[in-house]
């Protein structure tokens, strides 16, 4: 049977994203499609990267919530980053971990989904969407995700993560 939740968890995802989020990528994946003027791109490129700043200052202020295991501040924290930037995938994640540990897995279910579904690509995402499912007593759900996981990290090289995840799998007979 797969663990519960721990701080710990979060903490990983915290670590993954600091390591995939700049404010010039957060700028870049946030700017309009419409051609405009170029002072005017410069403009709204500015004003992106202010706003971005504002949501990276109240996720780093989740992060330093969740180490002093202040999950109910973290949790606003996380909201608030989310709410001035909706593309957020790290807050998401964050926040589903956070409302994970107070027991709260339909609506970390519900945050972990929104992650998967702006970064597709990273396999810590999908390893929580199904570690929160399984949680749920939702196993045949859960092995979606959690396969997406295995395979995303065989790609990237993470063998020994690729490894446990499947031997998860398989212990519970998932595979």
């Amino acid at each position: 049977m797969l663990k519960k939740f721990k701080t710990r968890e979060i903490l990983t995802i915290v670590a993954v994203a600091v390591t995939l989020i700049t404010s010039e990528a957060i700028a870049a994946t946030n700017l309009p499609s419409v051609k405009a003027a170029k002072p005017t791109r410069t403009l709204l490129a500015s004003q992106i990267l202010a706003q971005n700043s504002s949501a990276n200052d109240y996720f780093q202020k989740g992060v330093a919530l969740v180490q002093k295991q202040d999950l109910a501040g973290a949790e606003a924290a996380f909201r608030k980053a989310i709410e001035i930037n909706p593309n957020f995938a790290e807050a998401y994640a964050n926040l589903g971990s956070v409302l994970a540990n107070q027991d709260k897995l339909e609506e970390a279910i519900s945050n972990f989904e929104k992650a998967v579904s702006l970064k597709p690509n990273v396999a810590v995402l999908h390893y929580l969407l199904g570690r929160a499912l399984y949680e749920q007593n939702r196993p045949q759900e859960a092995a979606e995700p959690l396969k997406k996981a295995r395979d995303l990290f065989k790609q990237q090289g993470q063998n020994q993560e690729a490894e446990t995840i499947e031997r998860v799998l398989k212990e519970n007979g998932l595979e």
